[in-house]
């Protein structure tokens, strides 16, 4: 309750009593006195009814003054005093007691001034032996966080959930827009602390990763990471390496991962080109070649030449052609292998191989795929997604053209090959339908890797060809080549691998332990949810008829208030700005030019901002702003949201001021680029942080509790 309204509720109780005190003892007075008394006092009141009413209204006034004295005196100064104490205790050891009042109240700040400077002091020499006895680890830490942080391979850790822990600066330069809109896609997805990787990397690649590294520990392999390729935003191709992160309590079990992202566009592009230019100089040796050849057989047609100098050309020319040949077919041979050490492959049984798909086509096709037993075991080279999806899309079409849901799967070792047969009953495949699915880009659902059928077989030196199974049944098949590898082709030695003995100490993944994002937020702590801070600049005060010309956001994750993960974008408003509000917010007309439009940043700025709570300093006002566009923008607000200004009325409901100013000066916040949009968000940020523990210690301490707590407040009834 504000001061003002527990004045009068102060200043109503005690008037009601003393007039209720008063009117008994009137009562018990009147009793007592005979008939001839009466009238006499009431002849009195009746002749001097004018003198006695001036002296009931001198003395309730001067009642209502002594009220309002003792109240601004002493009452609310010791409210004040508490809340003041509270801050120093709390979050800002360096604020000082500036209540007005009383002599004694004056007095007793003074101590509490006193007070504070000795505890400030004490706190200070503590921390300088903490930060002492801590620089060495502090020092290592910064060392190890500079080194992953200028890598040139993007790193990302991540929890069992998918969430973000740790990334460094590459990983964001290949997953994560710069928080710009710059008319982009509203759909671009954002990196982040807390956030989620299967906004940034499709799920279905991370799963097959991590299905593929559990049946290596099933294994008992020694190399348990997985590989595969995914496409970055920009259109670059990466190379990702997963590694696990094994559970501190139960180290059978992986309690997050790790991902390892190479970019490996432009060394694919290079030999690409290089492909070009080689395979253009093979066509002109061979074409050599059938010259040579060609001369040869005209020099055989003459016989009269002399015999030593038909002999003499006859040796150069076979031995030359001879010579290019095989410098044509080694070349060609080597740069082929080349070509391939880049693609993400692995090597790996190809009795597994098929075992999965099986079971991935049981699971997403409802297709039954008989596997024969094989012979002898034998090994390929492939990157298991890709030939995975590629065998899956096959069987998927298999199944739509001929109308059958259970296939036979027979193995055969060739020389170089391993022959893997498709069959079923009925009419055989024509090649032009499996050509035509070759052309088509390898889509399964709601899965797909932006290659063709054709490409990825060529990619794994691989063929697909209609066929029919040997043997009396003859029936048709699909006939699939995979090459032949040695078993002991993969690394030499194990990949990385973090157990719980080995993990840094000097980082902080508490939210490892963080519950997820499923329970009700109501029930929450606010300490463990994550916010998104922002606040807009627009062109006048009027939500219905001015527009938004700034978005600023910054997130709050674990508690940290993180300035990298920031929103900052201009909103060119399609109409004149007042120079009104340009004096205030310093953003001229022309910098506004050729920036998207509202419908555009809008979209951008709710993905910035899903599932986390909305914080802002009179945030009714922006939401407000928010919902005039939403119809425009077609995008809804409905996340949670907690306003600055009422939090701390809650806190402080004694101090006269709640602007941003002034809360920020009384929790020790320095304030630095006001009156923009990001430098306000940054600002209301740090007071939100420096509000928790106040509110925690007035017992608010879940999203429930403080939308409930901010409800009751008077600024609450501000509507827009």
């Amino acid at each position: 309750m504000i001061p003002k309204n527990k004045f009068w509720w102060f200043a109503g109780v005690s008037i009601g009593l003393t007039g209720l005190f008063i009117s008994i003892l009137t009562v018990f007075f009147w009793r007592q006195l005979t008939p001839d008394e009466e009238r006499l006092l009431i002849d009195l009141f009746k002749h001097h009814f004018a003198y006695i009413f001036i002296a009931i209204f001198l003395l309730l006034t001067g009642f209502v003054f002594a009220l309002d004295g003792i109240f601004h005196n002493y009452i609310i100064p010791v409210s004040r005093l508490a809340e003041e104490v509270r801050v120093i205790h709390s979050v800002n050891p360096s604020h000082r007691v500036k209540t007005e009042g009383s002599r004694d109240i004056s007095r007793l700040a003074a101590i509490i001034n006193e007070g504070a400077e000795a505890f400030e002091a004490l706190r200070k020499n503590i921390g300088q032996k903490i930060q002492a006895a801590r620089a060495d680890s502090e020092e290592e830490k910064n060392l190890l966080a500079s080194f992953m942080s200028e890598l040139p391979e993007g790193v990302l850790i991540c929890n069992a959930d998918g969430r973000i822990l740790f990334y460094n600066k590459q990983a964001r330069n290949f997953l994560g827009p710069d928080g710009q809109a710059g008319g982009g896609d509203p759909s671009s997805r954002f990196i982040g602390l807390g956030r989620s990787i299967f906004s940034v990397i499709d799920e279905n690649l991370i799963l097959h990763a991590l299905d593929e590294i559990a049946e290596k520990f099933a294994r008992q392999e020694r190399n348990v990471a997985a590989y595969f390729a995914v496409v970055a935003p920009d259109g670059r191709l990466l190379r990702a390496e997963t590694v696990p992160i094994l559970n501190r309590d139960q180290p059978d079990q992986v309690g997050g991962f790790i991902l390892i992202l190479y970019d490996i566009t432009d060394s694919i592009e290079t030999e690409r080109r290089l492909d070009y230019l080689l395979q253009t100089l093979l066509r002109r040796i061979r074409a050599s070649l059938a010259g040579i050849r060609s001369g040869i057989e005209a020099i055989v047609e003459y016989p009269d030449m002399a015999p030593e100098k038909r002999s003499h050309l006859q040796r150069i020319i076979h031995e030359e052609a001879l010579r290019l040949g095989g410098v044509a077919n080694e070349t060609a041979a080597e740069y082929e292998r080349h070509m391939r050490m880049h693609w993400p492959v692995v090597a790996m049984p190809v009795a597994d191989l098929f075992e999965t798909i099986r079971r991935k086509a049981e699971e997403k096709l409802k297709l039954n795929l008989r596997l024969k037993p094989m012979k002898e075991p034998c090994w390929t080279k492939v990157d298991s997604y890709a030939i995975i999806l590629s065998v899956l899309y096959v069987l998927d079409h298999l199944s739509r053209e001929t109308g059958h849901r259970s296939f036979e799967c027979r193995f055969e070792k060739k020389p170089r090959y391993v022959q893997i047969d498709i069959s079923w009953e009925g009419r055989s495949l024509s090649i032009e339908t499996l050509r035509r699915w070759e052309a088509q880009p390898l889509l399964l659902e709601n899965e797909g890797i932006g290659l063709s059928l054709r490409e990825v077989m060529a990619h794994h030196d691989a063929q697909i060809w209609c066929a029919a199974c040997e043997g009396a049944e003859k029936r048709p098949s699909l006939r699939f080549f995979l090459p032949l590898v040695s078993k002991d082709c993969g690394p030499s030695q194990p990949s990385m691998r973090i157990r719980p003995d080995s993990r840094p100490e000097f980082f902080d993944f508490d939210l490892f332990n963080q519950p997820g994002q499923t329970p009700e937020l109501d029930q929450r702590p606010l300490k463990e949810l994550t916010y998104t801070v922002f606040d807009t600049e627009t062109t006048g005060l009027s939500p219905e008829t001015d527009e938004i010309i700034s978005i600023g956001a910054v997130r709050i994750v674990n508690g940290r208030l993180l300035r990298r993960e920031s929103f900052d974008q201009l909103v060119d408003p399609l109409r004149e700005v007042p120079y009104e509000s340009v004096k205030i917010h310093g953003i001229q007309p022309e910098m506004l030019k050729n920036k998207p439009a509202i419908h555009k940043v809008l979209p951008l700025f709710a993905k910035f901002a899903e599932e986390t709570v909305l914080v802002g300093h009179n945030v009714a006002f922006d939401m407000r702003m928010f919902q005039v566009k939403e119809a425009l923008a077609g995008t809804r607000f409905i996340n949670p949201v907690l306003d600055t200004l009422l939090l701390s009325a809650v806190v402080h409901p004694a101090q006269r001021k709640h602007t941003l100013e002034s809360i920020a000066e009384r929790l020790g916040i320095r304030i630095i680029g006001r009156h923009t949009a990001l430098g306000d968000a940054i600002c209301a940020g740090e007071v939100f942080l420096r509000l928790l523990p106040l509110l925690e210690k007035a017992g608010i301490r879940t999203l429930r509790e403080a939308v409930a707590a901010s409800r009751k407040t008077y600024y609450a009834r501000l509507k827009y």
